[in-house]
């Protein structure tokens, strides 16, 4: 082939490529150029590359039934075209026991497919495959077949195909990129003008559902289904949300685009969870919900993934707005703990709606941050996660709570009917920060101390119930037990220890129980564990011998001991009452 007519060629295909920016048209215009620059071929092939799946399938043909090749897919070093991807570089067959050998691997359904696109049974006399590159990554292979045994491929013909595929390529990239761009702007016009007209996340998330023929969902950062763009699209993402259960947290990346298949009505459905930002955290999740062996779009994940910014502004100000719920309820709170002691604008508090509407008693809960020695910037980015967290879950308790914010303090009040049971209160107020403050130490790296105080029947008096509150604080911290809940009655005695000096503390230990504690050391005995479940069993020798499973006698060997060791005849009385006592402030001192 002279090399002016190559040139010609080369110029006309490319012209012929570049003519458009339709994605399809570029591919089937470049397939059947490819027999123009080749003369003597009579078939080509152009295999894409499906990442997803990790297989080549034809995308544009000639010489070939589209009905049939179309199945015919292969596995990377799979065939001649198999064989060109794994190598990245252009690959000549000279013969036709070459292709023969070449296409040995291929699997028998596969051969079967070829067979009835070419409509007969037999292998290529010659054949060239160039990989199709984009950055070094091979996007397809593109194959050429000489059928006739005249004519055979020689390396010129493979330098040519290889300059056609570097055009090829271009042309690809310049339609992919037109192609991304006409999409997303489509649907970036439609969800905006849906977002304009104040539709809402519920509209918007309808009209992208119509724009993919697929069902959508949008999550918030906590999995909770916030919308849908059908009822099934909600039934759907809600039964994905309880099949995945808590690994979803784990198996959905909040960086980076989360494809995962999840059994679902006796079917698999693919979901692909778009991350939506809010600043420098996800704010929540855009799912796709591919039902029945259905395909998500290449150019359709790009515009959703472009358009997610549409979801992160409609997710803030719905954050925003419970926020300032937040906030309002707050300053209610605030009035109640901190304004001047005045009755008559206590009085005028009271009667508000929010604390008439029906019989209520009420419990403060103090939540205090006790790992301060974090920076700023990363306490305070932490802090926000935490409101949000705080939010989740008292919006999603059933009696009225407020909440204040108070730098590493957050204060809540809880206004419950009057005949739930006390210990039902504190069940359910407990339940509620056992999960924040796990969720708080796993995710965001911050301990919390939770107190709850008494429940009052008067709003008047929830101060008492907030002192009850901070004094838990108190005995958690100063008993290093980051992530307790503690509610007031589990404080027992121990919270009239709170503002004694640790040494007076222990020289009551030391003055009461202490000779007993120094011969348990020296002599291996057991008399302090002893007096203890005697106290304990209000002086039951009995009881106590059952206890600690050895015989009366035992106890009454040891009882001796001790008044030897303490010089007193019996403990009893008042004697007995501070002998307890310096047990409790043991067990105190030493965080047990």
């Amino acid at each position: 082939m002279e090399t002016e007519k190559k040139l010609l060629s080369l110029i006309s295909s490319a012209r012929v490529m570049t003519s458009t920016l339709d994605l399809d048209e570029v591919l089937h215009q470049m397939i059947r150029e490819v027999l123009n620059v080749l003369e003597g071929s009579n078939a080509s092939i152009l295999f894409l590359y499906d990442k997803k799946h990790n297989y080549l399938y034809p995308k544009a043909a000639v010489g070939f039934d589209m009905k049939y090749l179309q199945h015919a897919h292969l596995a990377p070093g799979e065939g001649m075209s198999g064989i060109t991807f794994q190598a990245r570089k252009g690959q000549i067959f000279h013969s036709h026991t070459e292709t023969k050998q070449n296409m040995s691997n291929i699997s028998e359904e596969v051969k079967e497919f070829h067979m009835l696109a070419l409509g007969e049974n037999k292998y290529p006399q010659s054949a060239l495959c160039v990989p199709l590159l984009v950055k070094g990554d091979c996007i397809g292979v593109l194959t050429v077949d000489i059928y006739d045994k005249t004519v055979q491929f020689d390396e010129e013909h493979l330098k040519l195909l290889e300059t056609f595929g570097a055009q090829a390529t271009i042309a690809i990239e310049n339609a992919t990129l037109f192609s991304r761009n006409e999409r997303t702007n489509k649907i970036h016009e439609k969800l905006s003008k849906v977002a304009v007209s104040q539709g809402g996340i519920a509209e918007i998330t309808k009209s992208l559902g119509e724009l993919m023929q697929h069902g959508v969902a949008v999550y918030n950062e906590f999995f909770d289904v916030l919308e849908g763009s059908s009822s099934q699209a909600v039934k759907d993402a809600n039964d994905i949300r309880g099949s995945l259960g808590d690994t979803i947290s784990h198996v959905v990346s909040e960086n980076s685009i989360s494809t995962i298949q999840v059994p679902l009505n006796e079917s698999e459905v693919e979901v692909v969870f778009f991350p939506v930002k809010s600043d420098s955290y996800t704010i929540g999740y855009l799912t796709i919900l591919v039902h029945d062996e259905a395909e998500l779009d290449p150019l359709d994940r790009f515009a959703i993934e472009q358009t997610s910014v549409i979801f992160a502004l409609e997710m803030t100000r719905r954050e925003r707005t419970a926020l300032n719920e937040l906030k309002h309820s707050g300053y209610l709170l605030d009035q109640l703990l901190y304004s001047d002691w005045n009755e008559m604008a206590i009085n005028q508090i009271a009667k508000m709606p929010d604390f008439t509407s029906m019989d209520l008693k009420y419990v403060i809960a103090q939540l205090s941050i006790i790992n301060p020695m974090l920076s700023i910037k990363h306490l305070t980015t932490e802090k926000n996660r935490l409101l949000r967290l705080i939010y989740h879950e008292v919006s999603n308790y059933q009696y009225k709570t407020f909440v204040l914010d108070q730098n590493l303090d957050t204060t809540f009040l809880f206004a419950i009917p009057e005949d739930i049971s006390e210990e039902t209160i504190y069940k359910e107020v407990k339940m509620i920060f056992q999960a924040i403050s796990e969720h708080t130490l796993n995710e965001f790296e911050l301990s919390l101390a939770v107190g709850i105080g008494r429940s009052v029947s008067d709003v008047k008096d929830v101060r008492a119930s907030h002192r009850d509150a901070k004094k838990c604080i108190e005995y958690i911290q100063k008993k290093g037990q980051a992530g307790s809940v503690i509610s007031f009655h589990q404080l027992g005695i121990q919270r009239l220890l709170l503002n004694t000096e640790w040494n007076e503390l222990q020289d009551f230990v030391d003055d009461t129980v202490g000779p007993i504690i120094d011969n348990d050391k020296h002599y291996h005995t057991m008399l302090f564990d002893t007096l203890h479940h005697y106290l304990e069993s209000n002086n039951n020798m009995a009881e106590t011998a059952k206890t600690m499973f050895v015989h009366v006698n035992t106890i009454k060997y040891r009882l001796k001991q001790m008044e030897n060791l303490l010089g007193i005849d019996k403990v009893s009385g008042s004697k007995a009452f501070e002998l307890q006592l310096g047990i409790y402030i043991y067990h105190y001192i030493n965080k047990k």
